[in-house]
């Protein structure tokens, strides 16, 4: 049996590049936070404006469906669903989420001569962000609240930072329920 190779087409690497804004709105996203986010606010500004600007001469070249522009904006959604949850926990959501999200695309895009199987596996995949997306951050606040904060975000100015025996950011991710 000869394993299928990934497409070297000129056609399928532009298409691949139309996987380019997914990443950098997620690289915008990981500016708001505390402690001190690892994105800057211009780098931010910048990677979301060069996002919007790729997805539009994307689509314009038809090197990018609607559907993937959307998931690329996806991460907005994650913006909210990790709010206030410090830093050290939020960056490796947000990345993993996008490395999802990723392979999602990826997966659909070599399923884009079946429309409507790429579109399933779109919708599947932005499902399982969504439920592991929420699943880590209802872990986060079960953990904030066994090591007893209360009206305080830990890390925040004025309360107290994650203690050492925290939770790593990995096995609120990933494990299933308590």
């Amino acid at each position: 049996m000869v394993a299928r190779q990934i497409p070297t087409s000129p056609r399928f690497a532009l298409r691949v590049l139309g996987l380019v804004p997914l990443w950098l709105v997620s690289i915008a996203i990981l500016v708001e936070g505390f402690p001190r986010p690892p994105v800057s606010g211009a780098a931010a500004i910048a990677a979301f404006i060069g996002a919007v600007l790729l997805s539009v001469v994307a689509l314009w070249k038809r090197w990018m469906s609607i559907a993937l522009a959307f998931v690329s904006f996806f991460p907005l959604y994650l913006m909210g669903v990790f709010d206030e949850i410090t830093t050290a926990y939020k960056t490796p959501f947000i990345l993993v989420c996008a490395v999802l999200l990723t392979v999602g695309a990826v997966v659909a895009l070599r399923l884009s001569s079946r429309p409507m199987l790429a579109a399933l596996s779109l919708i599947v995949t932005l499902s399982i962000v969504v439920l592991l997306a929420s699943h880590a951050t209802a872990g986060f606040w079960r953990m904030t609240d066994a090591l007893g904060y209360y009206r305080c975000f830990p890390d925040a100015p004025g309360c107290a930072p994650l203690p050492a025996q925290a939770t790593p950011w990995w096995v609120l991710f990933f494990t299933l329920a308590d």
